[in-house]
């Protein structure tokens, strides 16, 4: 007998979210509200972490996210503040991010391989040997860390910026920074093994070798490589979990 209540299926699981996220979210969540206003300064990051009940890093990874976003702004002296952007603006990014599938990931990393490769083949003339020499002490840091996966991708994020910053073009740096947010929740499933992490500073020691040589060819060939590595890596990893 038919009780005329239609079935709703609920075949797409509940997707975990780390701390950090939850906590760009409540943040992101008190701006849409009017909470948190254009050019409040958020609460230092040890009371934030109290406030949420969670770890310092997980505010810090939090915060880093959401400035490269364009949502939070650090000011001289200390402190982050929200955007003065307005609401729209604050969400074009979040919208493009939660957006993204398997069916666009390749193009993103098309994206990111052509702007690395071009800020690395810049970087390789532009680079200081302050700059190089701190490369160099952040590959020493991820021989030491391959077990360690939060640590490295805190790592590989410095280790990209120093680039972003060596190629002395803050627009291609704010590019960068964008793509490498938007491909980093593909990208943590991936990270979590150690050898997609061996691969990643076999990759990286590649790319420093070329910057440190001040050749722009190799450089370019060296970045772009290691994106395609970091692209095969992560589509293998979801389509092991797209079968669990």
């Amino acid at each position: 007998m038919k009780t005329g209540v239609s079935q709703v299926s609920f075949d797409t699981p509940i997707k975990r979210e780390s701390l950090a996220e939850m906590v760009a979210r409540r943040i992101l969540d008190m701006v849409t509200s009017g909470a948190l206003k254009p050019g409040d300064q958020l609460p230092p990051e040890r009371e934030l972490a109290e406030q949420l009940n969670v770890s310092r890093p997980s505010v810090r990874e939090a915060i880093r996210g959401l400035s490269i976003l364009g949502v939070v702004r650090s000011r001289q002296g200390g402190g982050a503040f929200i955007s003065e952007l307005d609401g729209d603006a604050l969400l074009g990014p979040i919208r493009f991010f939660l957006s993204l599938d398997k069916k666009n990931i390749r193009e993103l990393y098309d994206a990111r391989s052509l702007i690395e490769s071009d800020v690395a083949r810049r970087a390789a003339l532009n680079m200081d040997d302050q700059q190089l020499d701190k490369l160099e002490a952040i590959l020493q840091e991820q021989k030491h860390i391959l077990d360690d996966a939060s640590a490295f991708r805190l790592s590989d994020f410095k280790f990209h910026e120093t680039i972003w910053i060596g190629s002395n073009n803050a627009f291609l740096k704010r590019i960068g920074e964008s793509l490498n947010v938007l491909g980093l929740e593909f990208r943590r499933r991936a990270s979590e093994r150690p050898d997609v992490l061996a691969q990643s500073l076999r990759d990286h020691t590649k790319l420093y070798k070329a910057l440190r040589a001040r050749d722009p060819g190799s450089a370019a060939q060296a970045a772009e490589k290691h994106m395609q590595n970091v692209y095969g890596s992560t589509m293998n990893q979801s389509e092991k979990w797209a079968d669990k």
